[in-house]
């Protein structure tokens, strides 16, 4: 094995000066913005759940309080 990185192509000079600055803020970004969008999705799927289990007790309290009217 080569002591090359993965993710840098074996002709490419590493970057200096404000293109690694650059590279390294956008790689950040990247990051935050994946971390963003996985917690928006899970606080979604969190919300869905409650609103699906609300929907299913009212609907239950709705056919218990429909049982006892005469």
């Amino acid at each position: 094995m080569s002591g090359t990185s993965k993710s840098k192509r074996p002709d490419e000079p590493p970057k200096r000066g404000e293109a690694a600055w650059r590279a390294h803020r956008d790689a950040i970004a990247s990051r935050n913005e994946l971390a963003s969008r996985r917690a928006r999705e899970r606080r979604q799927e969190k919300y869905d759940q409650l609103s699906a289990r609300q929907r299913a007790d009212e609907k239950r309290e709705r056919a218990e309080l429909a049982k006892r009217k005469p």
